[in-house]
């Protein structure tokens, strides 16, 4: 594969040649203050060249470029022949080989029955395997399966054994997602070509699956059935990398896909988006990273407080929606966990009025916190003893692996 250098450059000649009849306002745009940096270590970046100020215009990419349901819909007509509903500019230019072949068979019923990630997929493994795609420039730019080897998808069953529980259990959900949509691609395409898991291996099939969840932006699309369905893949401003903290904004119009400051920079200062409030737990199992002093984490403390809860008090938390997921932050105790531990506290939790004065935000729980607070301390107590064990369990192997390669 080329360096990183030559497949930039040609991933920017790429966007940058639109039509010279297209109107200006449909133009790529991208700030000449803006320059993408691999860096070892942190990987991929946009970094400003010098100053920029806030509230300015620094991308703008058109719809395209933009690879989402709609565009992709589009894109695999050309071969089939479809009508759609929401046609847009693409690219005339038909290519021919094995692979379109496939498109040629697949209906527009089918293709609508599809949720957004499982048509893309589909899509990026297929246009990955093809000499000319139109999507070249882009896919080349796309990561490799070891840019995601920290994600728990890729781990094997001994490091996942070491996660804790409430990091396995999000694990498993995404999993089971992406488990999910390989199946329903799977089944898509059984009879439309003989070998269907040597067009859609499952190595590659993930690798598309992480690139676009890793990726996706927000965009509302006409043909979602859902709001999982609104995202799209956008070239260069996906190197974009996320920070707790909003330094960018996002528009979507006619005129594409724009980014716009919303804090001012320093030369060689690196650019970021906000992901949401998402903690450490999620970005680990969603994106493979993890920011340190993260504002929007926490510790999930589930499993102690259920373990300390009685059949009575399980089955009044239930009956109220309030049975599991307690988490702690740097804040404090979230409200799930308040109510927990408040009926910890009462041995007959349906007869107690102060406690469904609580749930029902008629009472401030005053009377609940003396003992809350020494519940909460006791089980942090443990869960610090728990990681240092565990770390000096690490240390004592680790210098006994080395003893033993003296």
């Amino acid at each position: 594969m080329e360096d990183f250098d030559s497949r930039l450059s040609r991933l920017l000649e790429w966007v940058n040649s639109t039509q010279s009849d297209e109107k200006s306002s449909q133009q790529t745009y991208i700030s000449p203050n803006l320059s993408v940096r691999d860096v070892e270590g942190s990987g991929r970046g946009v970094y400003a060249k010098e100053s920029i100020k806030s509230n300015h215009l620094i991308i703008n990419i058109p719809h395209v470029f933009l690879m989402n349901f709609v565009t992709v819909l589009n894109h695999i007509s050309k071969y089939n022949g479809m009508k759609l509903e929401h046609q847009l500019r693409v690219p005339s230019d038909i290519y021919h080989d094995e692979y379109t072949t496939i498109y040629h068979k697949l209906t527009k019923s089918k293709l609508l029955g599809l949720s957004s990630f499982q048509l893309l997929s589909m899509y990026l493994t297929i246009e990955r395997k093809r000499e000319k795609s139109y999507w070249k420039p882009f896919l080349d730019m796309l990561p490799t399966i070891s840019d995601f080897s920290l994600m728990p998808l890729n781990y094997d069953a001994n490091t996942l054994d070491l996660l804790p529980e409430s990091t396995r259990e999000m694990h498993n959900k995404v999993l089971k997602r992406f488990n999910r949509d390989y199946k329903v691609v799977l089944d898509l395409l059984s009879g439309k070509t003989e070998n269907v898991q040597s067009i859609i291996p499952r190595d590659e099939f993930l690798l598309s699956w992480l690139s676009i969840n890793s990726r996706c932006l927000y965009m509302k699309l006409p043909t979602s059935t859902s709001t999982q369905d609104n995202f799209t893949l956008a070239p260069y401003i996906d190197f974009i990398n996320h920070s707790p903290d909003d330094h960018c904004n996002l528009k979507i119009d006619n005129k594409g896909f724009q980014v716009f400051t919303t804090s001012s920079y320093s030369a060689d200062e690196q650019l970021y988006f906000s992901y949401g409030p998402h903690s450490n737990d999620f970005l680990l199992t969603e994106y493979g990273f993890i920011v340190p002093n993260n504002k929007w984490d926490d510790i999930d403390v589930s499993e102690a407080i259920l373990t300390m809860l009685k059949g009575s008090q399980k089955e009044f938390l239930k009956q109220h929606d309030y049975l599991g997921n307690y988490t702690v932050n740097k804040d404090g105790l979230s409200f799930r966990t308040e109510v927990a531990l408040a009926t910890l506290q009462e041995s007959a939790p349906q007869d107690s009025r102060r406690l469904i004065a609580l749930i029902n935000g008629n009472f401030d729980g005053t009377s609940y916190k003396p003992t809350s607070t020494e519940l909460i301390s006791s089980i942090l107590g443990t869960v610090i003893h728990e990681a240092e064990q565990y770390q000096y369990l690490q240390i004592v192997n680790n210098s006994l692996v080395k003893s033993l390669m003296i």
